[in-house]
Order: structure tokens, then C-alpha cells, then sequence
């Protein structure tokens, strides 16, 4: 029987992983994504002296996780989404991508003359490929809400 710290240190890989995908979509954590990860992180109940925060996500932030980590979380985010009431399901789909798409912004790049302020500014094109992938892959596990009669 598993602990409820275990438990959220479960719920946080699945969690957590696609926040690290992006952050190292680019082939580098930058210390403001790395920051955008722990605070995801705390946002979730993980404590900063956790053993999962000790270990695997100190790790993860250091050293780009192998590709079979990243696909887990896939595989087994499916099931725990298919758990979840659709209204749950979303709000868990929209958290993410928002903060993934917050931590893609975190690179710390220079502002350039005549950029564009729109959404997309501050994301690389490595960036923006895995948070299609992301929003693909969750907008096809979550349930469909069922309609309100």
C-alpha cells in the first residue's frame, strides 16, 4: 500500500513530465525554465525535500531524461485520465498546457527589435513542436464532457 507522499510523487511524474519535455525541447534547461518546473512542482504538493524532488526531478532538470521516461508518462496518463469525470479531465488539460506553455516563455532570451508581442513570442520552434505534441496528446485522452440537457 503506497503512502499519500508516494502517491503525489506519482501523480508529480505524470505530472511533471511533460513540463520537462519542454524545457528541454531546445536541448537546454535555462534557469528560468528549471524555476518554472520547481514551481509547477510546488504547485502540486510536492514538498522541495521530497525524495522525488531529491532524486528523479533534480536529475531530470540536469540531465535530459531518456525518451522511453517521456513516453511513460504517456502511456500512463491515458488511464488516469479515463479515470477522471470529464470536467476534472479538462481543467487537469488545460493546467498543464498552461503551464507549459509558461515554462517554453522562460528561456530568458533577448528581447529582439521588431519582434512580435503576440502568444507564440519567446518559443522556439523545438518548443512549440512538443506542445503540440502535448496539447495533441491530451485533447485525445481526456473524455468528452457530456452534454448538459
Amino acid at each position: 500500500m503506497s503512502t499519500r507522499q508516494e502517491e503525489i510523487e506519482r501523480i508529480a511524474a505524470l505530472a511533471l513530465a511533460p513540463l520537462i519535455e519542454v524545457a528541454w525541447a531546445d536541448g537546454v534547461v535555462t534557469p528560468g525554465e528549471r524555476q518554472g518546473v520547481l514551481e509547477a512542482a510546488k504547485e502540486i504538493g510536492l514538498q522541495q525535500h521530497s525524495e522525488f524532488c531529491r532524486t528523479t526531478l533534480k536529475r531530470w532538470l540536469h540531465e535530459a531524461p531518456p525518451t522511453q521516461a517521456l513516453e511513460e508518462w504517456r502511456r500512463l496518463l491515458a488511464p488516469t485520465l479515463a479515470d477522471s469525470d470529464a470536467r476534472a479531465a479538462r481543467k487537469t488539460e488545460k493546467r498543464l498546457l498552461d503551464q507549459a506553455h509558461r515554462i517554453a516563455k522562460m528561456d530568458e532570451r533577448p528581447f529582439e527589435a521588431g519582434a512580435s508581442l503576440d502568444a507564440r513570442a519567446g518559443i522556439t520552434d523545438e518548443e512549440q513542436r512538443v506542445l503540440d505534441e502535448l496539447r495533441e496528446a491530451l485533447s485525445a485522452l481526456a473524455p468528452e464532457e457530456p452534454p448538459e440537457i
